[in-house]
This record gives structure tokens, sequence and C-alpha cells, in this order.
């Protein structure tokens, strides 16, 4: 095995020796490209399954397979950074890099604004030092690009998926992101805020709460915050009138290195000469100095000699006089460059071009080939010339598919052309069609997730359209990924948007809509409402006759009556749900309910019946090869097997549990799985084991903001120092945990309630009134932050 620094470094080592790709190995051991992709970055430590199945994949000595193994479990994630890899080095910044980063650095200067006109390179100058300043902030650099986000309403939402902030029920997101941030040493890079100056309020918010956060930002305004500090970025240095024209005078300017070296990568053979250096020169003069311009220009030298270039750019600039007046000198520039390179281009590559302005976020190939109505190839000769020119960008993405995408600039100029070509209309409308399908048919969330401004996109086009019909079929295909990921504030936004559409629409998709926002409200906390969508959807369905909707919305109404202690009433509706789902043969349906009615057998209780459904629902999904069915299911496999007395059969069910809400980076599941394996340490007698898992529990529930994780984490740790016989320290853990409990509506399964009121009734018995009610007065005073300090701490 190579002596490597990390063990993704030794799955890369390994991987490359045998000549395997990530895609050859990640259909080798069973996993997703991006899970390979994020072991490999140090981004995510692999289940024990997943370790043993790399060590034999990649072949490693049967002798120090276990010594991988167990490098691969102790593995540590690297320090936060989604922060983009530029694929060329920065030219001629080195005294903006250092003021920047210097600028901070100042302890007295908390949000820093990197502004001037599009092109200048505000942004590349910004990863740049975000890049240096990694090791500085041990809770990361997060980086957030504003540029597709059109709504100052999807901004919130937008910086809480960059920061992979879980929504919380009952809470505004705002609230979670400050309670995230808040005793965090982070770096944020917000990308592109000029188009959302009214956000700046909640920057403004973000470091008031958040006492170590840092907001590196790039602009073309100032973004009028307290404390703001300015940078304007200049353009590149030019070479001086007074120099002469040689190839090693003029070399010595930035705007010549940066035009050289683009050069170069179009037309290997281009070479600075005394012969040429005037007009490299000069060309960089006449677009004065800025970065993006440069690139454009540079980038026709596979076709056009440097005298042609110089004269063509000339001519154009002097002619391209009826631009929009009010924009700065430079930005006039920028689009009279934009427009030059634009002429350039062969028709069928204007119509290409400004097709391609309808994406938002970027697009893959096949998408482009749908919305644009041309062929494969032309599709692919096309952006490949894009490209080419520089007036595209492509990258790798986490499902690795090739993505291109514009700089915001050029696609603003793009959008231009689109609407002068009067294909707009058509242009979008096969934009929004082509999403919709691709929402209703793909189940991949990662695809979802890279496409989501391209999804946004196009419900914001049906809504403008009045288009109820579409719109509805878009949010009845999206809501489930919403749910899982989290992102439970825009979809309420969008479910309340497109439930307000009016025109024809199929009555089923609607009430496969209110199913969804009763799962979105159950999210949020909101179990009025959750109640009234999920009792709609019902009645709709049955007066549609529609047994697969129907099976659906039993779940929703039977977990209603469930969370509010009806359990045999709950039973009753999933039993209708499972014959009609075996009415229909649907397995996944099948497995669902069955977990659901396990569910119920334990809140009745019946520990034994519900493990038998848990059984049957665990083994339809391992046939379905659905992990995170399995997962859940072996959670409360392992709820049952507690109920019962079984606390070795737990701890296996939950230590399995958390090898699959780990391979699928579920934060909930691993802190869920934490305080159920505490749990089941307590019924071992195992108190240090159960205070480690208790506290990991509440660490990951306060990472991720999770006020409810955070309650049933304190209970575990009260029922520690129960079993401790710390009984007034119990007592005010109880008590705090009983006033945040009622602020947040907290619930807990029918295990976690029989264990908090036995052991509340242990420490009724120990300790006298005066003693319980003063211990129980102070833990209700505690702050949640007290609470949490006083919980780890481990004192009475």
């Amino acid at each position: 095995m190579a002596v490597v620094a990390t063990f993704g470094q030794v799955i890369k080592h390994r991987r490359r020796a045998l000549d395997m790709t990530q895609r050859d190995l990640a259909n080798q051991v069973g996993y997703s490209v991006v899970t390979i992709r994020k072991v490999e970055t140090d981004e995510r430590r692999p289940s024990r399954e997943l370790a043993e199945r790399l060590a034999h994949c990649l072949r490693i000595d049967p002798e120090q397979q276990g010594a991988f193994v167990g490098l691969g479990r102790h593995a540590m994630p690297a320090t936060r950074s989604n922060l983009p890899a530029p694929l060329t080095r920065l030219i001629g910044r080195d005294a903006e890099v250092e003021l920047v980063r210097g600028t901070v650095l100042q302890r007295s200067i908390r949000i820093v604004t990197l502004v001037g006109p599009p092109g200048i390179g505000k942004s590349r100058l910004s990863v740049e030092v975000a890049g240096d300043l990694r090791a500085v902030f041990p809770d990361g650099v997060c980086f957030v690009a504003f540029a597709p986000v059109g709504d100052e309403a999807l901004v919130v939402p937008t910086l809480a998926t960059a920061l992979g902030v879980r929504e919380v029920a009952g809470t505004p997101l705002v609230d979670v992101l400050v309670d995230h941030l808040r005793d965090r040493r982070l770096l944020l890079l917000l990308d592109d805020c000029e188009h959302l100056l009214g956000a700046a309020r909640l920057f403004a918010e973000l470091l008031t709460a958040c006492p170590e956060l840092r907001i590196l930002a790039t602009s073309r305004a100032p973004l009028h915050i307290r404390g703001e500090r300015l940078i304007p970025v200049p353009p590149l240095a030019l070479p001086s009138a007074r120099t002469a024209a040689t190839a090693a005078a003029v070399a010595r300017s930035a705007a010549v290195e940066l035009f050289v070296e683009r050069a170069g990568a179009v037309d290997p053979a281009f070479a600075l000469t005394d012969a040429n250096a005037g007009d490299v020169a000069a060309i960089c003069g006449g677009v004065d100095g800025l970065p993006l311009a440069i690139e454009l220009v540079a980038a026709r030298v596979a076709l056009l000699s440097t005298a042609a270039i110089l004269a063509r750019l000339n001519h154009r600039l002097a002619l391209l006089t009826d631009g929009p007046r009010d924009l700065p000198e430079r930005q006039q520039t920028l689009r009279r460059t934009i427009d030059w390179s634009y002429n350039l281009l062969e028709p069928a590559e204007q119509l290409l071009f400004a097709r391609l302005a309808v994406f938002t976020g970027g697009f893959c190939l096949p998408a482009a080939e749908a919305v644009l109505d041309l062929d494969a190839a032309a599709v692919l000769d096309g952006v490949t010339g894009l490209v080419d020119k520089n007036l595209l960008r492509q990258e790798v993405r986490a499902d690795g598919e090739r993505y291109a995408d514009f700089l915001e600039m050029i696609r603003e100029y793009a959008l231009e052309r689109l609407a002068a070509s009067g294909e707009r209309d058509q242009v979008r409308a096969r934009h929004a069609r082509y999403y919709l399908a691709l929402a209703e048919q793909e189940t991949d969330l990662d695809r979802l997730g890279i496409e989501h401004n391209n999804l946004r996109g196009a419900l914001e086009w049906h809504i403008q359209r009045d288009d109820a019909d579409a719109g509805l079929r878009l949010v009845a295909a999206l809501w489930k990924f919403w749910h899982i990921r989290s992102h439970h504030t825009e979809a309420s936004r969008w479910v309340t948007l497109v439930m307000h559409l009016s025109g024809e629409h199929d009555p089923a998709v609607r009430a496969n809509v209110l199913n969804g926002a009763g799962w979105i409200a159950v999210d949020r906390n909101d179990h009025l409402w959750a109640k009234a969508c999920f009792d709609e959807s019902l009645a709709l369905f049955r007066r549609l006759g529609d047994p697969r909707g129907i099976a659906e919305a039993l779940h929703g109404v039977g977990a209603m009556l469930q969370a509010s202690g009806r359990s045999a009433e709950a039973l009753a509706l999933f039993e209708e749900s499972l014959l009609l789902f075996r009415g229909l043969d649907d397995t996944e349906g099948i497995a669902w309910t069955l977990d659901h009615l396990g569910q119920s057998r334990l809140g009745l209780p019946d520990p034994a019946g519900a493990e038998a459904l848990f059984d049957a629902s665990r083994a339809l999904f391992r046939r379905l090869g659905h992990a995170w069915g399995c997962a859940i299911t072996l959670s409360h496999l392992g709820l049952a097997d507690l109920a019962q007395g079984g606390h070795v059969r737990a701890a296996e069910r939950f230590g399995e549990a958390l090898g699959l809400f780990d391979e699928l980076a579920n934060t909930w599941g691993i802190a869920t799985s934490f305080e159920h394996l505490g749990h089941a340490a307590l019924a071992a007698g195992d108190t240090a084991r159960a205070r480690d898992c208790f506290r990991r529990s509440l660490e990951l529930n306060q990472a991720g903001a999770d006020r409810a994780g955070i309650v049933r984490s304190l209970a575990g740790l009260a029922s520690l120092a129960v079993v401790q016989r710390q009984a007034a320290r119990a007592a005010r853990l109880f008590g705090a945990l009983a006033l945040l409990a009622e602020s947040s509506t907290v619930l807990m399964n029918p295990v976690e309630r029989a264990i908090h009121d036995r052991d509340l009734a242990v420490v009724h018995r120990d300790l006298d009134h005066e003693a319980m009610t003063r211990a129980w007065a102070q833990g209700a005073r505690m702050s949640l932050t007290e609470a949490m300090a006083y919980a780890a701490e481990g004192g009475t």
C-alpha cells in the first residue's frame, strides 16, 4: 500500500494504479460515482461495508485489509469547502490577492465586497483568496453562487443548501441558519450579489448574530451594509505607452501575459514575438485590460492573426456606439467586445448561443439537444466551438456529467439576442417541457439537485403563464425531492404559488400536490395545516376513485393520528392502504405501509407484532435495493428489540442502520442512530458508551440546528444521569427539555417516550418535592445553548 496522507489518497492511488476510473470503481463496489468522489476527496467517511468492498475491488493485500478498513472508518472529513476548482492560474493579481486576504483577516472587518464591472475578474480573485484562507477558518469556506438565483425569496434556501443546513420543523429557516452559524468560524463567499441587493439585510443579520462569521462578496455595486469594506478590482496592468513594443517589454504586463496564455491554449504554436508584440499590446489596451474581454479576443488567434484581430476589433469598437448610454465605460467596452465576438460566429453558432441562454445554472448536452430542437452533432460541435471561443465554460459536476455554463454577463447578452430573435417564448416553453419530463422521470436526488436552478426556471415559466396543469405536475414530481433534501421553505413557496393558479388541470395531480404539501407541513411542524392537506387529498382521491392516490394519502392521515397518540385508528387506515397497494402490486408502497403498520403496533404497544412487520418491510426494501427504506426499517427494528429487552440485538440493528445513513450522508439518520445506540448501551449497563453516543448525537443535531433532535439527545443524557444516580442533574435536564420540547412541539417515538416517562418517574421517587421543584425550575430557566453546555459537561 502506498504511503499517502489520507484514506481518500489511498483510494485514488490504488484506483489509478489499476487503471480504473471513478465510474469503474463505483460500478464494482455497487455505489454511486458521487460517493466514490466524496470518499476520494475525504469529504465522507465510508461505512464498514463500503470500506470492505473497496479493499476487495482495489486488491488490497489480505494482511493489510484490516488496517485499510480501520483507516477508512477513522478517516475524518476534510475541512468543509465547496470552492470551485479553477482550471487555469490567476494572472497578474498578486497585489490584489494580498490586499483582499489581509483585509479579510483584519479583526475589525467582518464583510469585504469586491466591486467592479462585469468581466473584471471579481469572482476569480475571490475564489483565489478564499482558497488561500481555508486553513484560517476551522469550520470551512462556503461558496454560494447567486447568479442563477433570480428571486430574493430564494436567497435563504440557497444559503441553506450551500451550507448543508437542514430545515427544522416550526422554525423559520433564517433562524436555523443563524443557529447553525452562531458559533462557527467560517468564511462565506457570496458571488454575484448585485441583483439581490435587497437581501443585504439578511447578510447583515447573519453577521450581527454570528460573531466569528466573515463574508467575502462580489458585486457590481456595494451592498451598503454597515461596516462593509469595499475593494474595487482594477483592470489588468497594460504595457506602458512609453515602452518599446518588443516582446520582452510588453510581456511584463499582466494583460499581455493573460492574452498569451489564453492564445496558446487554442493555438499551441502561438508565441509572442517582436513582430506581433505591438498588436497584442494594442489589443489589450483596446479592451481596457478587462480579463474576460482579453480571453474572448485571444480565443480568435486560432483563425486570425493578431493584426487582423486588431483591425477588426478597432473597427467594431469604433462602430458600436449604440450601446446603453447609462452603463459605465468599461462595461460598455465589455459589451462591445462580446458583440464583436458574437458577430464573428457562424449563423448556426449565433442561433445556438442565443438559445442556450434559456438554461439557468448550466446544462448537459442531452438537455441542450432536447431544448434547442437541434441534432446531437450540431449541439456538440456548436458547444465545443463556443467553449473554444471562451463564450462558454465547462465543468464536470457531481453526477459525473460534463456541464457547460455562461458567465453571467455573457448570459445576459445571450438573453438579449434570444429576445431579439423572436424565439424566446418557444425556446422557454421547450425548456419548461423538458424539465417537467425530467422531474417526472428522474429518481436520482443528486441529479435533481444539480438541475435545481433549471427546475426553478421551469416552474417560474409555468407560473408566469398561469399554467395550472404543468405547474401542479412539476410540484407533484418535485415535492419528495424537497422533502428528503430538506428544502421545506422553498417547497412551501412553490406549493402556495401553484395552488393559486387557474385553468384546467388534472384533479388527481392536485390531490398529489396536497399530499406533498402535507408532508412539507409536517417537516415545518405545522401539524394543523398538514392534517388539513392530508384530509383534503384523501377526500379528493376518494371522489376520483384513484386507488394509488388513496393509498398514498392514507399514509399522511394515518401519520397524523399516530402522532396524536391514536395508534389504533392509524392502524386501521394503514391496513386499508396495504390492501390497496397489494391490489396494485406496488412493492415499494407495500414496504412503506408495512413500516407504518409496525410503527402503529409499536405505539399500542405491541413490539413483537411491530418487529414482524418491520422485518417484512425490510425484506421488500432489500429486494428493491432501496437503501433509504432499509435504513429506516433497521432503525425501527432496533426500537422493537429495545422495547422487548433485546439490547444486544438492538445495538446491532442501530449500528447497521448507522452505516447505511452514513453512506447516504443523511445527518438526521446518523444523529438518530447515535441516540438510539446510547439507549441500547444504557440498557446494557455501559454508561461510558452511552455517554459517548448521546454526546455524539447532540453534537450532530447541534451542527444541523435540529431542535427536535437536540431535545431527544438531552433526554438520553437525562436518562444517563438517572442510571448514574444523579437525580438532581437528571431533574434539571428533564426541566430544560420539557420547556424546549413544548416550544418546539417535539414528538418522541413510543420507545423513547416510554424510557422518558419511566426515568422521570424514578427522579420523582428519588427527590423530595422541594428538591424536585428547585432542580426542575433551574433547568427550565436554561436557554437551549445553556442546556446543551450543561448536558455535555457531564458534571452535577
